[in-house]
């Protein structure tokens, strides 16, 4: 069986959730909450959940690679402004989270996937003919534009998985580290989950290089449209469970 979220899962299943799906989505949200409430245990003890302490103005800077150049051009073309900018911020919150964390990445792939994690989020058209979840339609894109880079399958799949993933509740490192990294700094900016792992001032500077521009009105009916068109994804499910709350409730100004 493939592990929900993958994109051999996708393409089994349409992108659509059967009641065992179900379940273990729910199951991973347990695993979440569970976790959450132990990092707050241990703030209240004077733990820190991170070892970065501080940054520099590199934190903050996007990769120059010709392929990142390549990626945010592709990225820049398809998707609007209030996109984009959401996409580069979870680059650079992945990338501070991973730091914070010690894990090691491959800073390449990780920016590819943040650039060009959403390509299908706004989109009308269907680009893959059986493919109801727009994370694995965009990751279906994103494989062959990477294609198109020289990108040898097995960092395709990598890159692929990576963004079909992101709309799980939980992406564990066992799942790669450029997947668990998207995934979080994807969450980062909806709902706020990890903030409290970033040092001061590390958030309003993101925020001023990328700013928001009505994220959280705008994703919201970005993700309604989504859950109407397809009832069976992961995002209809997530909404159903109040997704649209929490993005309208993160600790970010507008």
């Amino acid at each position: 069986m493939s592990s929900l979220g993958t994109l051999a899962w996708s393409h089994h299943t349409g992108g659509n959730l059967d009641t065992c799906d179900r379940l273990r989505l729910g199951g991973q949200l347990l695993l979440v909450r569970l976790a959450r409430l132990s990092g707050a245990a241990r703030r209240a003890l004077g733990l820190s959940d991170s070892s970065l302490s501080t940054v520099s103005g590199a934190d903050f800077s996007l990769p120059e690679s010709a392929d990142a150049r390549r990626a945010l051009d592709h990225a820049r073309h398809l998707l609007p402004g209030w996109l984009l900018e959401h996409s580069l911020r979870t680059f650079l919150w992945g990338r501070l989270l991973g730091r914070g964390r010690g894990i090691a990445t491959d800073g390449e792939l990780l920016f590819v996937a943040a650039v060009l994690h959403d390509l299908a989020l706004t989109e009308a058209r269907h680009c893959c003919v059986g493919l109801g979840c727009f994370a694995a339609r965009g990751a279906k894109d994103a494989g062959a534009f990477a294609q198109t880079m020289g990108w040898l399958p097995e960092r395709r799949q990598r890159l692929e998985d990576a963004i079909s993933l992101h709309l799980n509740v939980r992406v564990p490192l066992q799942a790669g580290a450029e997947a668990h990294l998207l995934h979080d700094g994807a969450a980062l900016d909806c709902i706020g989950a990890g903030l409290e792992e970033l040092p001061p001032g590390a958030a309003a500077s993101v925020l001023a290089r990328h700013p928001r521009q009505d994220f959280k009105q705008r994703a919201n009916a970005a993700f309604e449209a989504q859950s109407f068109a397809n009832p069976a994804s992961r995002i209809a499910y997530l909404m159903q469970l109040g997704f649209a709350r929490r993005v309208g409730t993160a600790p970010f100004p507008e």
